[in-house]
């Protein structure tokens, strides 16, 4: 099938079905529909005319849900089917059935989804864009300033200390190279519920020897899951290898992201 009739296909299964959306992994063309249309951006797909089609479906599917992920904490909407338009498939998917959305919703009763979804754009933009041609690691911890600070210390001079509300303000783009460049930095950041980044280069106090995650996570992974597990915070930290992003809550693992696979804004 050609890409335009995928997504003519798609746009008559999506009215059958009632879905919100349609989510489409080919390359974006002028496409006109009374559904809404999310083109997935920076994926490369031509690995799967080699796979089996049940491996097919199998990827497909899980980037389906990594893309509904970023569509629920971007407040599109967060019930309801969407159709996932792929090369060589196309998909149904629930965004209140799919795996993990329950933990997804955890994280908003700690931080609201306007300062998640910040958090998580800016730590995708890092795993993906690195800094001065190498790859960057770093962590933002999420939640109650006096909490986060009893259990860190800062290494270096705090360079957010001073500075005007509004420059610190993470949901405000015009911050986010200064975050960029700061993420360079050893330590991590700390950010309010309300989105204002109070530190970075802090580094954490506790003891990680009886947090359990897979082989291959270094020291800010454990660090972070273990702050998450003492006190009522969210983590999210930044792969230095692999550009996965992480998410944090009461000591374990609650979700990772991708950062190769980004809806397209707009």
């Amino acid at each position: 099938m050609t890409d335009n009739v995928m997504m003519e296909t798609a746009r008559e299964l999506a009215k059958k079905t009632g879905a919100r959306a349609i989510v489409s992994f080919l390359k974006p063309f002028e496409f006109r529909s009374e559904i809404p249309v999310i083109w997935v951006e920076d994926l490369q797909l031509d690995v799967l005319k080699d796979l089996t089609m049940h491996d097919i479906l199998e990827v497909s599917e899980r980037h389906l849900h990594d893309a509904a992920v970023q569509i629920y904490l971007s407040q599109n909407f967060e019930e309801g089917k969407v159709i996932g338009v792929f090369p060589y498939a196309i998909l149904i998917y629930d965004i209140r059935e799919g795996q993990n959305f329950i933990s997804v919703r955890e994280f908003d009763s700690i931080v609201p989804r306007e300062v998640m979804t910040a958090v998580l754009t800016i730590a995708m933009d890092i795993a993906v864009e690195g800094r001065e041609g190498r790859n960057v690691g770093t962590a933002f911890i999420i939640g109650d300033k006096d909490e986060i600070f009893r259990h860190s210390h800062q290494a270096i001079i705090n360079p957010y200390r001073g500075q005007d509300i509004e420059d610190c303000d993470i949901r405000q783009k015009d911050n986010w190279e200064s975050v960029k460049e700061f993420a360079q930095l050893d330590g991590v950041f700390v950010v309010s519920p309300k989105g204002i980044i109070l530190a970075a280069g802090r580094y954490l106090d506790v003891n990680s020897s009886r947090i359990d995650l897979p082989g291959g996570l270094g020291g800010r992974h454990r660090a972070t899951a273990a702050l998450t597990r003492d006190i009522p915070v969210i983590g999210v930290t930044v792969s230095e290898s692999g550009g996965m992003i992480r998410v944090f809550c009461d000591g374990r693992c609650k979700l990772m992201i991708r950062a190769d696979l980004r809806i397209r804004k707009g």
